[in-house]
């Protein structure tokens, strides 16, 4: 698998020759263009992905094979998975890292927001950080050195399976089984990873000196999924079933470690929380290329970020359970209930173990900084909260009879987890210890209800239909198929937040006040216009967290519904040509985004009334469609031969 990513802009060194800012881009390709810029409460401009750009080239070795033994009552299936990847990539990416190879200069709120007597702050909004960067104040970002042209990275899975579909009577059936699953910790092509010793701010290269290659990091040697589902005919139109699972998460370790210093120098840039790190006429220091000697030991800078290990390992695992009644109910529907559920445990994602843990403390209160002068994130792989999702799912489906098929179904569910790691690559929004608990709450893809419809209709007319079987009529109404899919979902939920200046607990992110007990829903869209009542919450300018939970609001509506009208053509006895003409979104239903939701940002008129900044909805969302769902027709031929 190949892939060569860009940017538009790449070529000329910008940030350093055009722009005159010191440290940006480098001698080569992928560190040229334009560095990023973000300025709080606004888009981003400039290089605005830190991951770009990125070439790689990753062959992949899979061997499969399965084989059956049906014996009596029983049908015995076993196999196995073996699967191995090679990494050998030109992407300066850190998941943690504030900057990419160009570098990134972020401008918020705090080193132009009011300091009060009280020792508070007033508070800050877009207009402060809008004053941050026409002042040329770096409060956030950084660089990302790249040291070898290409790193390398090798990895594998590997997984072998045994199952037993057992007909015990008529009614029962049995199917049993379990996986036996193997993660072995990630290597570079000639040595292992790397790891950071908390007790000497040292990182440990892997493989070198009496450094052990697996980093000494206990992984497990094998993990058993056991599953189990039952499945019991009551009568002949009634079926009981019921399931549990275990699953691993196959998550790959190779993503969060495979750029770690020395084969990446992650800068980042870690001011006090009302300060700055540096200017556009200082940017950024010149960054060292890392050596490394025999012993497989080398300091580790205090201002670029780190992803380790520990000791131990102790990966996800995702417990999985079910019952459902189906029955058949006449005239060829089917319909089916039941309970469906998962508790994802100790979820692994990146926590921050130097993020601030004393509030009001800054810098003061992160665990690394009084001994090393350590301010940036060094995140532990590892477990973090729980996961866990309930849901009734109903359905009724129809099959294709008569011209006729039909699907529906409904999800009624609730997604409550660590908020807001959905793909493990990030950590917990809240990474003080004490606080860990705000960060349970629906995650963020989490709907409430969940509502689908598909159809497919032959319409009655033409040969061996109902009517118009001869003739012209058959000529002209003929052949005609048509289709629709419909859905409909409750909105998102999403969270308000507060600038991080008052509470000054550095790698957590600050809550809003909610002001009011109860919060409307003016449902406005546009510029200027509110979704929710924008004085329900106010901004924190104490050190402590706001009294909103994140999450507490959802936002807007899905709903889209497509239709298709078929025609075929019958040509001779081989050929079929068919004519397609489908409308896409064909009511024209916008799917709008989520509102703004940074209380600091909210602007109001001289009279006090609501201005915009928050609880805005500025933007679509395709909801997985293209482009943005909007309405599109769309024309074909289709020749079957």
């Amino acid at each position: 698998m190949d892939s060569n990513i860009e940017q538009p802009g790449l070529g000329p060194n910008r940030g350093r020759d055009e722009l005159k800012i010191p440290g940006t881009n480098g001698t080569r390709f992928f560190e040229s263009g334009y560095p990023g810029f973000g300025i709080s409460g606004f888009a981003p401009f400039g290089s605005t992905e830190n991951y770009m750009p990125y070439y790689r080239n990753d062959p992949q070795f899979q061997y499969v094979a399965n084989a059956n033994w049906l014996k009596g009552a029983h049908n015995i299936r076993f196999g196995m998975d073996l699967y191995f990847l090679r990494l050998n990539h030109t992407q300066p990416e850190f998941p943690g890292a504030n900057g990419g190879a160009a570098g990134r200069l972020n401008f918020g709120q705090g080193p132009t927001q009011l300091r009060l007597a009280n020792g508070n702050v007033a508070g800050g909004n877009q207009f402060n950080a809008m004053g941050t960067y026409l002042l040329g104040l770096v409060d956030g970002g950084g660089r990302l050195l790249q040291v070898p042209e290409i790193y390398r990275t090798r990895t594998s899975m590997l997984s072998f399976y045994a199952r037993d579909q057992w007909q015990v009577n008529r009614k029962l059936t049995l199917s049993y089984g379990t996986r036996f699953e193997m993660y072995p910790m990630p290597q570079r092509e000639d040595r292992g990873m790397e790891r950071y010793d908390f007790a000497t701010n040292q990182v440990l290269v892997c493989g070198l000196g009496n450094i052990p290659k697996d980093c000494g990091t206990n992984v497990k040697s094998v993990y058993i999924s056991p599953r189990l589902g039952i499945a019991y005919r009551a009568t002949d139109k009634t079926v009981i079933r019921t399931g549990f699972g275990i699953n691993w998460d196959p998550w790959n370790l190779a993503r969060p470690l495979r750029t770690n210093y020395p084969v990446l120098a992650p800068y980042n840039l870690a001011p006090a929380a009302l300060g700055y790190a540096t200017t556009f006429s200082q940017g950024f220091p010149t960054l060292p290329v890392p050596q490394v000697d025999s012993s497989g030991r080398i300091p580790l800078p205090v201002n670029y970020a780190f992803n380790t290990t520990t000791d131990e390992f102790r990966r996800s695992y995702i417990l999985n359970y079910n019952l459902t009644l189906q029955r058949e109910l006449g005239g060829g529907f089917v319909g089916q209930a039941g309970y469906v559920a998962s508790r994802a445990i100790r979820v692994s994602g990146r926590r921050n173990a130097n993020a601030g843990q004393v509030i009001g403390a800054d810098r003061a209160g992160q665990p690394l900084f009084p001994t090393f002068g350590r301010a940036v994130e060094t995140a532990i792989i590892g477990p973090m909260g729980n996961t866990d999702y309930h849901s009734l799912q109903m359905s009724l489906n129809r099959r294709f009879s008569n011209g006729f098929q039909t699907s529906l179904s409904y999800t009624w569910s609730k997604l409550i987890g660590w908020c807001c790691n959905t793909d493990n690559n990030g950590g917990p929004l809240i990474n003080a210890l004490a606080y860990e608990s705000l960060n349970r709450v629906p995650l963020d893809s989490d709907r409430t209800h969940n509502f689908q419809f598909t159809a497919t209709y032959e319409l009655p007319f033409g040969k061996n239909k109902p009517y118009a079987t001869s003739g012209v009529a058959s000529a002209l109404l003929g052949g005609w198929q048509l289709n629709t899919l419909t859905s409909f979902m409750t909105g998102r939920p999403f969270r308000v937040t507060s600038d991080g200046g008052s509470i000054r607990l550095p790698g957590s992110t600050q809550r809003a006040d909610q002001t009011k007990t109860t919060v409307n829903k003016l449902g406005n869209v546009g510029r200027g216009s509110a979704y929710y009542d924008p004085f329900a919450f106010d901004r924190v300018v104490e050190p402590r967290f706001g009294n909103a939970a994140f999450n507490n609001l959802r936002g807007p509506e899905f709903f889209n519904t497509d239709l298709g009208l078929f025609r075929n053509f019958q040509i001779g006895e081989k050929r079929t040509l068919q004519f397609r003409a489908e409308y896409f979104n064909w009511t024209n239903t916008p799917k709008f985004s989520q509102p703004s939701g940074g209380i600091n940002n909210r602007l109001t008129n001289p009279d006090g009334s609501y201005r915009g900044g928050v609880f805005e909805v500025t933007g679509t969302d395709s909801g997985g469609r293209e482009p943005n769902g909007d309405r599109i027709l769309r024309l074909g031929l289709r020749l079957t031969f």
